[in-house]
C-alpha cells in the first residue's frame, strides 16, 4: 500500500514538474512527456488494478495541471496502459531499457494519433490546439532520453521495503 502512495506522489510531482518547470525552460516541441513514461512503466509492471488506478490518476493530474479537455488524457493513458498489458499477453516484455524506449516511442506516436483524431470524433475540435506534425520526432527523442533516469528511479521507488509489519498484520 505504501508503494502505491509513493508512486501516486511521484505522479503528482511529475505532473507539477512537467506543467510548471519544463514549460518555462523548454520550447513546446522539446517538452518531454514525463507522465507517459510513468504510464508505460506501470503498463510493464505486473500490477493490473493498482496500475490502472495510478494511470487514471496520471490522466486526471495531467488534465488538471495542463488544462486539457476533460477526460481526453484519462482515456489516452488508460488506452495505452491496457494496450501494453494486452501486448504483454503475447510478448515477453523484457526489463531492458532498449525495449522500454521502443515502447515509450510507440506510445507517444499512438498518443499523438489519438490527440489528432479523437477530438474531432467527439465534437470538441474547436477547443483543442493540435500539435505540429514536426513536433513529434523531437518530443519522442527528448522523452526517450528522459526514460534513462526515470525507469531506474521508478524501479527503486517500487521496490522500497515496506518496513516492519504492524501487530494487526501478524
Amino acid at each position: 500500500m505504501r508503494r502505491f502512495f509513493i508512486l501516486l506522489l511521484s505522479a503528482y510531482l511529475l505532473a507539477i514538474f512537467q506543467s510548471a518547470v519544463t514549460s518555462e525552460i523548454l520550447p513546446n516541441f522539446l517538452k518531454p512527456d514525463l507522465m507517459l513514461i510513468l504510464v508505460t512503466y506501470l503498463g510493464v509492471s505486473p500490477s493490473l488494478i493498482a496500475g490502472a488506478v495510478l494511470v487514471s490518476s496520471c490522466g486526471l493530474l495531467y488534465e488538471a495541471f495542463a488544462g486539457g479537455p476533460s477526460g481526453l488524457f484519462l482515456f489516452i493513458y488508460l488506452s495505452i496502459f491496457f494496450l501494453i498489458k494486452l501486448l504483454a499477453k503475447f510478448l515477453i516484455l523484457g526489463d531492458t531499457i532498449t525495449f522500454r524506449l521502443i515502447l515509450v516511442a510507440s506510445s507517444m506516436i499512438f498518443q499523438a494519433a489519438l490527440i489528432v483524431f479523437l477530438p474531432p470524433l467527439l465534437g470538441s475540435f474547436e477547443i483543442l490546439s493540435l500539435p505540429q506534425p514536426s513536433w513529434i520526432l523531437p518530443q519522442v527523442l527528448i522523452t526517450c532520453a528522459a526514460c534513462w533516469p526515470l525507469f531506474p528511479l521508478f524501479k527503486k521507488l517500487e521496490t522500497l521495503p515496506e518496513g516492519e509489519p504492524s501487530p494487526l498484520e501478524l
